[in-house]
């Protein structure tokens, strides 16, 4: 009896003596493991390029830090040219395209080198972006007398050339910016735009450009010019009056105008060649000819043109029927 007891107390205490064991190997702690250290990762696509007398800087916010986690702590940017601190600026956002305008010196020369670090809240910071690199040249001027007219279903803008370093001015870029429409760069000082409502406002920007190179320089501006598409622009006064008589008539003609818009003629018909011109019909003619059945000569005739935003030209020099 007192043998059972003993066995019963020594299995007991081996089975406590296990599970202490057991115990014990599941609790033990590992070796400690290092802290995360968000760095994000260096800007790849630092960009320079000039516009007028300014060096407009471009990047690529780094999505990521350098172990793949998202870089949602990027603070501040720090700008350096030529290993000099040139600014500091809050960034924008992870993966976000950012911009900073720096002002050159009309008269600087020399090679800009431009760098950029991306720092973190905490103050972890990148390493170097790549290196971008320009150097700052003479532009043009503003274009100047900037205008613009709506004729045949079409708008015609105009300007001069730069009144500063017209000498730089190579070819000019006219954007229509309201309602859009892409940028063209022409080699003369006057655009058409085949894109026509009536009764609009449309606004567009131009700016002179120097070609250096393979490279294109946006000069000072722009320069805007509003244009109302209402057409006001009358069609060219015809010209090149003649008259044959025909059995008891006199048959006009004169050169046909080439206007897209074009409408139809009036003639107009005087006994004198400054005064009292009487219109030969109450409506549009539109062919370049005119019968006149009491013809006689000596009379004399002028001839107007029209255009269907009911446009009229000036009338035609007198002429005198022989």
């Amino acid at each position: 009896m007192q043998g059972s007891s003993n066995l019963r107390f020594l299995f007991s205490g081996k089975l406590i003596l296990v599970t202490m064991l057991f115990l014990s190997a599941c609790g033990k702690v590992g070796d400690p493991l290092p802290p995360f250290i968000r760095i994000p990762e260096a800007v790849k696509d630092l960009g320079v390029t000039q516009s007028g007398y300014s060096l407009v800087l471009t990047w690529t916010n780094p999505p990521r830090n350098i172990d793949g986690s998202t870089a949602t702590n990027l603070a501040r940017v720090q700008i350096k040219s030529n290993d000099t601190i040139v600014a500091t600026m809050d960034v924008t956002g992870p993966g976000q395209p950012q911009s900073y305008v720096i002002p050159v010196n009309a008269s600087a020369s020399g090679d800009r080198r431009f760098t950029l670090l991306v720092y973190t809240s905490q103050g972890k910071v990148s390493n170097v972006s790549n290196a971008a690199s320009i150097a700052p040249t003479q532009v043009p001027g503003r274009v100047v007398n900037a205008r613009g007219f709506a004729d045949q279903r079409r708008i015609i803008v105009e300007w001069d050339k730069p009144q500063e370093r017209p000498d730089l001015a190579d070819a000019y870029a006219i954007a229509r910016v309201d309602p859009p429409g892409p940028p063209e760069i022409l080699s003369e000082t006057r655009y058409e735009d085949t894109y026509y409502e009536p009764s609009k406002i449309f606004r567009y920007q131009i700016t002179a450009l120097r070609r250096i190179g393979g490279n294109t320089v946006p000069g000072l501006g722009p320069e805007t010019v509003t244009v109302m598409t209402d057409d006001k622009t009358p069609p060219q006064v015809p010209t090149e009056l003649e008259i044959s008589e025909v059995g008891n008539g006199g048959y006009l003609t004169w050169t046909a105008n080439s206007e897209t818009d074009f409408a139809g003629y009036r003639v107009f018909r005087s006994e004198h060649s400054d005064r009292d011109f009487k219109p030969l019909s109450d409506h549009l003619i539109t062919t370049n000819a005119f019968l006149d059945m009491s013809y006689r000569p000596g009379l004399y005739y002028r001839v107007s043109a029209v255009d269907e935003f009911n446009n009229e030209s000036a009338p035609s020099a007198p002429f005198r029927a022989p």
